[in-house]
């Protein structure tokens, strides 16, 4: 069994708290939450592909829900799958203390890595929940990521 030092069981429950979300298996929050470094030298890479994939996902269908047009929900997806808004959010949530940062940079959390950290864990959610898209629309909800109002 894997077992979580006090640190990290500090952070991720911290991001549990901020994305308002129990993780039933917490290994997909703590992959989500690793910037690549020597070790890890993947990181949450693979997982940021997948979120960036449900992010739109859910976006789009929200949109048809509402009956928008397609150039509105275009014009959403294009905003708040940004980079750009992404890390903002990630930052302005606190998400960043939560990160595993990559030592070499001086733990610093730079906006691409942001970013990415919270399309991971859209889908570390999305994953945990067994792809249930109402559970991952709250989490982004809960990270203000989700269709304007």
């Amino acid at each position: 069994m894997f077992h979580f030092t006090s640190l990290e069981d500090g952070k991720l429950a911290k991001a549990e708290g901020i994305i308002c979300y129990r993780f039933k298996n917490r290994l997909g929050l703590r992959q989500a939450l690793q910037l690549a470094d020597g070790i890890h030298q993947n990181g949450n890479k693979d997982l940021a592909l997948l979120g960036d994939t449900v992010i739109k996902l859910v976006l789009v269908k929200e949109g048809l829900r509402r009956h928008a047009t397609r150039g509105q929900i275009n014009n959403v997806v294009s905003e708040k799958s940004s980079n750009a808004y992404l890390a903002q959010r990630g930052f302005s949530t606190g998400l960043a203390e939560c990160v595993f940062a990559n030592r070499a940079q001086g733990n610093t959390i730079y906006p691409g890595p942001m970013a990415s950290t919270m399309e991971a864990i859209v889908a570390a959610v999305f994953n945990d929940s067994e792809e249930e898209t109402p559970v991952v629309k709250g989490v982004m909800e809960a990270l203000g990521v989700s269709w304007p109002e």
